[in-house]
């Protein structure tokens, strides 16, 4: 279960990254961070609830 959460925090990371990095200025890479960051962190939410819904 730690692994969901750590990959819902990489997630985050890569979503804030940009500003944080100071590369929010270069476009192509704030989006790809930005985009990827909300995809991995769905997929992580998705994964999580599915794993929860199924020990029940």
């Amino acid at each position: 279960m730690w692994q969901l959460w750590l990959t819902g925090l990489i997630g985050i990371w890569l979503i804030i990254s940009p500003w944080v990095y100071g590369f929010s200025s270069n476009a192509g890479a704030m989006w790809n961070s930005v985009i990827f960051g909300i995809i991995v962190f769905i997929l992580a939410i998705w994964v999580g609830t599915g794993q929860k819904n199924s020990k029940s």
